[in-house]
């Protein structure tokens, strides 16, 4: 066989394209460099493919078409933002998230039902590895690789170590774990009621307050989507829920400083406005505000709030943590596109995932797909305003988001 051929053999396989995805998780769990090599090399692959095989008709698609929407949208704020060395990168990398979910897609379109299932079940062995490891750190200090907790009995970090942020990665993956498990293990609802009252159980044991909110809240969803349970299940499986977790609180005073004493703010009279300023999150959020009201249209550009917020005429600020303003991100994903894109870059992005989710949920409802509708669910949580969030921009955050957001339009084009 001559080189040309075996390189094009190579770059056309089925299998690279299988294995590269299949170890994302992994890549996620290494760091940036090993997310954007896998990013980079998928993106490749898949372009040499469009031009082997002449495969033009994902370019046809919806999906590809509000992807280049939105980097369009980017494009036009590096004309106006105040710093394009910080932004340029970031704008570069979403060039080739569109390839790495336009991959997606054409893989889902051309694996066998086996091959899909197979890669949805290398992803629930490496999720389930993390969560063995999350209970040997829990309970002995340090996790299987000897890595010790940085927070022991406060927080847990598994494989990240001391960025202790394996919350996300927790949440971003638990809904396709639960789906693998009810399409291959079990659809009795009494066991998945248990296996997700014991994901929970771990969310909370992480001891990311944010992440376990909104993992809380879309397993609960996912459950009671899925299952037609009767009323008195629902309200049984909540209270044996609740008791639970206020057992573990009642056992560790350090949780229950973490979660009952700060979470219990929020039902008292004026609680929202006390958290916002007593916390470093409000001075984020208020800054983040006077940032938007000084560039409501642009921003001041993607990855540039770090600038900003730290600039001397946001010094005075009336805010008792004002002093803390200044952040990487305003932690909070509509502040960070309000302040780093404008009016102009949120409502397009809105627009971006109204449109995808709208497309998605219309296809859910004819084809019942249960990974479509974990990753709709993981989408729709993730957007909600309700508690503080990584930089939606930063590799790790929205490697997770972009894995969800493949699956989700991944499924509009094919039939059951």
């Amino acid at each position: 066989m001559k080189k040309n051929n075996i390189f094009e053999v190579f770059l056309t396989s089925q299998n690279n394209i299988f294995f590269l995805f299949a170890v994302f998780p992994i890549s996620i769990l290494l760091g940036s460099f090993a997310i954007n090599l896998n990013i980079l090399i998928i993106s490749l692959i898949f372009l040499c493919n469009l031009m082997m095989r002449k495969i033009s008709y994902i370019f046809q698609s919806k999906t590809f078409l509000l992807l280049i929407f939105f980097l369009i949208t980017l494009l036009i704020n590096l004309i106006f933002t105040n710093n394009l060395s910080l932004s340029f990168p970031r704008v570069v990398k979403f060039f080739f998230v569109i390839f790495f979910i336009s991959s997606f897609k054409y893989a889902l379109l051309n694996f066998s039902d086996n091959q899909k299932e197979g890669l949805y079940k290398i992803w629930s062995i490496i999720f389930t590895f993390i969560v063995f490891d999350l209970m040997i750190e829990f309970y002995r200090g340090e996790n299987i690789i000897g890595l010790k907790s940085i927070m022991p009995n406060v927080r847990l970090a598994s494989l990240t170590g001391k960025e202790s942020v394996i919350g996300n990665y927790f949440y971003g993956f638990v809904l396709i774990f639960l789906s693998y498990f009810y399409n291959n293990f079990s659809k009795k609802g009494s066991i998945n009621l248990l296996l997700a009252i014991f994901l929970i159980t771990v969310s909370f044991l992480i001891g990311e307050r944010a992440n376990f909110i909104r993992t809380f809240i879309i397993i609960i969803l996912f459950i009671f989507f899925i299952y037609d349970f009767k009323v008195r299940n629902k309200i049984l499986a909540l209270l044996a829920l609740s008791l639970l977790l206020i057992t573990f609180i009642n056992f560790n005073p350090q949780y229950k400083t973490r979660y009952f004493n700060q979470i219990s703010i929020f039902f008292t009279k004026n609680g929202i406005s006390s958290y916002l300023n007593s916390s470093h999150y409000g001075a984020h959020y208020n800054v983040a505000k006077e940032i938007v009201k000084d560039n409501y249209f642009f921003g001041v550009g993607i990855k540039n709030f770090r600038i900003e917020s730290a600039k001397d005429k946001y010094k005075n600020l009336k805010h008792p943590k004002n002093y803390k303003r200044a952040a990487t991100h305003p932690h909070q994903l509509h502040y960070e596109f309000l302040s780093e894109t404008g009016l102009f870059g949120y409502f397009s992005f809105l627009l971006f995932i109204f449109l995808s989710l709208y497309w998605s949920m219309k296809n859910y409802l004819i084809n019942k797909n249960i990974y479509q509708l974990s990753s709709i669910l993981f989408i729709l949580i993730t957007l909600l305003p309700l508690v503080p969030t990584g930089s939606f921009l930063s590799t790790y955050t929205s490697s997770i988001f972009w894995i969800n957001y493949a699956i989700m339009v991944g499924y509009n084009d094919l039939k059951n």
